[in-house]
């Protein structure tokens, strides 16, 4: 997976990124196998009201604080099964994928939620989302299942379908900031050494303190996977400070470093404006689409990743994956749900730059 050159310039494949989706997804996808886990949480959406008035940005809610209002309103807008790795299988079942999610589920809400395969290993998170115009804020009671999770865990839920479910053409772990069993967990399956497909990794919002910890436990997977990471720009920004360079998630150099530290494939950044994926083959760019912000963008950087592995592990080339990952977003972000193949070519066509 390691190259000895590295090209920093941003490429496009031909045809454009966006052409090659549309033609898969007129097309009709070959469903691969796709296995999520670890965590899960019922997430409660509410909008912030001071007085009649909406309270619409982080900035405003900050003034009315500074300005000494010491009392809001909530309005309870929706409820939903949540979590990184619920929302990624989500996705990738909703693209026609063969799903096993093994989280934690152990509420009402998740009873008869999903149409794919689902293990429980205990209590999920608890989540207030309140929602800004702009960027949401995310207020999380944590799961003691999900603190205490470790491998084990994971074992005794899937029992003889251990195996298959670690050999899937695509493994989306999530959420390593949020659970500390993780680390170890990671350095477990690699002690296995199966002959894994795509293991993708949402870490969630990672501090540069983590880092290190991270990118060595994913070091160790190398072996048995085609390893890739896919983070936003904040968590990009912690890694690149983590392996020692000043953060900036657009520098091509930074995020090879984090590739390299990680023995990964490749580092994806789904940014507000575009997707960044570097490899040691070197840089593709792909702009995102343009998409009205409906209700929430929680939970679309999931739904880019579990459309994004899928692709990877379909065989797709890096910037047709993450065009695939962009309209998984872009479609959640504008309020139409999780997209179906159909749903998503409507959207790419319509929302395309």
């Amino acid at each position: 997976m390691k190259s000895t050159e590295f090209c920093a310039r941003p490429r496009y494949a031909e045809p454009m990124p966006y052409d090659a989706l549309v033609e898969r997804l007129t097309a009709g996808l070959d469903p691969v196998s796709v296995s999520a886990f670890p965590d899960g949480s019922v997430d409660d959406y509410y909008r912030l009201r001071d007085g009649e008035a909406s309270v619409a940005s982080r900035e405003a809610f900050a003034s009315a604080i500074r300005a000494g209002r010491d009392s809001f309103v909530l309005d309870h807008v929706a409820t939903d099964a949540g979590g990184q790795s619920v929302n990624a299988a989500r996705q990738a079942a909703a693209l026609g994928d063969d799903v096993t999610l093994a989280g934690h589920l152990d509420h009402a809400i998740f009873d008869s939620e999903f149409d794919f395969e689902t293990v429980s290993m205990g209590t999920p998170a608890r989540v207030r989302v309140h929602c800004f115009d702009a960027d949401d804020v995310m207020f999380v009671e944590e799961s003691a299942d999900l603190e205490s999770w470790s491998f084990a865990d994971l074992q005794g839920a899937l029992g003889d379908r251990l195996e298959p479910f670690l050999t899937a053409d695509a493994l989306c772990c999530t959420n390593w900031a949020s659970v500390p069993g993780l680390e170890s967990a990671l350095r477990d399956v690699a002690a296995r050494a199966p002959d894994g497909g795509v293991f993708c990794v949402d870490p969630g919002p990672i501090t540069a303190s983590q880092a290190s910890d991270l990118l060595d436990a994913l070091a160790r997977l190398e072996p048995s996977y085609d390893v890739a990471l896919s983070v936003n720009e904040a968590e990009a920004r912690h890694l690149a400070e983590g392996v020692g360079h000043d953060g900036d998630p657009s520098d091509a150099g930074a995020l090879d470093a984090i590739r390299q530290a990680a023995s990964a494939a490749g580092v994806v950044v789904h940014g507000v404006d575009v997707a960044t994926a570097v490899t040691p083959s070197g840089q593709v760019s792909v702009p995102t689409l343009d998409t009205p912000r409906a209700l929430t963008e929680t939970g679309a950087g999931d739904r880019f990743t579990a459309g994004f592995a899928r692709s990877l592990a379909a065989g797709w080339d890096w910037d047709v994956a993450a065009a695939m990952g962009n309209a998984c977003a872009g479609h959640y972000v504008a309020g139409d749900g999780t997209g179906t193949p159909t749903s998503l070519r409507e959207h790419v066509l319509a929302t395309r730059p």
